[in-house]
């Protein structure tokens, strides 16, 4: 995969994807990502992202759950 940023070669690593909420931080460790070899650059696939949001959203429920408990 070619960057589209620098156009320079990417490959896969595994990365830290930090989610800051108001009320809750998500840290997905070893989440594979492309990354570029000379700018750094990163690009997360498609499916990946879906997986993210879906979870996102799942915990945003259940901490509104939470909160009416109160």
């Amino acid at each position: 995969m070619e960057c589209l940023k620098c156009y320079n070669d990417m490959f896969i690593d595994y990365i830290v994807f930090n989610i800051e909420r108001i009320d809750y931080d998500l840290d997905i460790k070893k989440l594979p990502a492309y990354v570029c070899s000379a700018c750094n650059e990163t690009y997360i696939e498609e499916e990946e992202m879906k997986k993210i949001f879906e979870t996102i959203k799942e915990l945003d429920k259940r901490i509104e759950k939470l909160k009416l408990r109160k």
